[in-house]
């Protein structure tokens, strides 16, 4: 079924990579190639889109996903922006002209932030923690960080 030239079908189908994509890796972040997968599902689904839908129906329907993932972290990092104002944090761009290439992980990684900002998650070894970060958070990336000088 198609109402203005998206697919609800398709659109679903990508909702599901989405979806599947974000909570592997907010809830188990060992999980690092899901991000890879996740990518490599929604451009399969691109393609079979492409092969079966009309090529403005497919593109549309992508287009709205990519625009809907580019919302989203536009829309996480302004807050990020207005949160650790005078923290340190160094920021991110605003605008990703990759977006309509890389939004399977655009998605997953707003929601992570979003998360490890509200204090649900705490933050892995790799992410820097700014000075107005939560006290878990930091306590956390302490931890990793003496767990890793110890080891090496």
């Amino acid at each position: 079924m198609t109402v203005w030239y998206v697919d609800i079908l398709w659109a679903l189908m990508l909702l599901g990579v989405a979806l599947w994509t974000s909570c592997c890796l907010v809830f188990n972040p060992v999980l690092t190639a899901v991000r890879v997968m996740g990518i490599g599902s929604a451009y399969a689904i691109l393609l079979w889109m492409l092969v079966t839908l009309p090529v403005s129906v497919a593109l549309v329907t992508w287009c709205l996903f990519a625009a809907s993932g580019g919302a989203l972290a536009f829309a996480y990092e302004l807050w990020a922006r207005h949160r650790y104002a005078g923290a340190g944090r160094a920021p991110r761009p605003l605008v990703l002209l990759r977006g309509f290439v890389l939004w399977p992980s655009m998605i997953p990684e707003a929601i992570e932030g979003v998360m490890i900002d509200a204090g649900i998650l705490e933050r892995t070894g790799s992410m820097p923690v700014p000075e107005g970060a939560s006290a878990p958070a930091a306590r956390a990336l302490t931890a990793d960080q003496a767990r890793v000088d110890a080891a090496g």
